[in-house]
């Protein structure tokens, strides 16, 4: 594979309370290539979020890096002031939210809010950002956009506004876009053309693009790999197709599982028993292990490493070298 432009090792992200301090995020590590699209699952409060902030620089004032490093393009992201910060925010990396009237300012029309970036960004004249900035709304699908050029954010609709999101995240063409559930507050046929989208996106320009989805279903259609979070920790990782159909870890199995398809029409969808621990209540070992079938008293005590298995890799003791017998179990 190339050098990848963004690699992340041994993360560690903690949220500071009176009663100390408590990792979100734990030893994470994963690269994106150039042009890629690597996708990042799991349920609410797996980390997908807070991953996606730390690489941004916006971490919460209550959070900070604990350990571990955020590689773009050689440069370690982590150790950077907020004016060098500002130079990268919206030009080298960008980034999409899943709610879009919160990242508009309700004050500006869309139109501005877009140019406002090649405003910051590059030196162009007022004719030729206007002119970039309709040629893109079309791009990302918005229709008459002139006449949109100059609306604000409430005269849209919710997949209008996306769309708006989704051209600030690209006027200024990074090369890492960042969309946190990009599609969650939308219906689904809404849902479906914003995927189109990122799908044309994926095919016509230069970007790799970090895709986070508490949705496999959501990530099958549009990523090229995938990681698999769970409770702050990297559980599985591997090319999409690889992960479908062939999964390793119990909580892929599960997620998997909960995807629903034409098949399963007029059947009750299954969902994994309990619940993400909360960031207080995790506990030594395999945070899964309290939901899993598969549990070992290991489990408990030691998270595992991570071994590759065919051609993904996993973090469960049921493919450690110990353990490995233990694995037809679950095929």
């Amino acid at each position: 594979m190339s050098t990848p432009l963004l690699s992340i090792e041994n993360l560690d992200v903690a949220f500071h309370f009176q009663d100390g301090d408590y990792n979100a995020i734990n030893h994470v590590s994963f690269n994106v290539y150039p042009n890629e699209v690597l996708g990042i699952v799991g349920e609410s409060g797996c980390g997908k979020s807070l991953t996606s902030k730390a690489i941004m620089g916006i971490l919460p004032e209550n959070a900070s890096v604990k350990q571990g490093s955020i590689t773009f393009r050689e440069t370690n992201l982590v150790t950077m002031k907020e004016k060098q910060w500002q130079k990268i925010r919206g030009d080298a990396i960008s980034m999409i939210s899943q709610e879009p009237m919160t990242s508009l300012n309700p004050l500006l029309t869309v139109g501005k809010q877009i140019a406002e970036v090649l405003k910051q960004h590059r030196s162009y004249s007022k004719k030729e950002m206007k002119e970039k900035t309709i040629a893109l709304m079309k791009e990302v699908g918005l229709p008459r956009a002139e006449a949109l050029y100059k609306s604000y954010p409430h005269q849209l609709s919710g997949g209008m506004r996306q769309r708006i999101v989704i051209a600030i995240a690209l006027i200024a063409s990074p090369q890492l876009i960042i969309a946190d559930e990009p599609t969650t507050a939308l219906d689904v046929t809404i849902q479906a053309q914003i995927l189109d989208l990122f799908k044309n996106i994926k095919n016509t320009r230069n970007s790799s693009l970090i895709f986070i989805s508490h949705d496999l279903g959501v990530i099958r259609q549009v990523c090229d790999r995938v990681v698999v979070m769970y409770a702050g920790r990297v559980v599985e990782q591997g090319k999409v197709a690889d992960i479908l159909y062939e999964p390793k870890h119990p909580y892929t199995k599960g997620l998997i599982q909960s995807i629903p398809d034409h098949t399963k029409r007029g059947q009750e969808l299954y969902t994994i028993p309990g619940n993400v621990p909360g960031l207080k209540e995790r506990k030594r070992g395999c945070p899964f292990a309290d939901r899993c079938a598969h549990r070992m008293d290991i489990c408990h005590t030691h998270f595992p490493d991570e071994v590759h298995v065919e051609n993904q890799a996993v973090s469960c003791h049921l493919y450690t070298k110990e353990e490995v017998k233990h694995v037809s179990t679950i095929h």
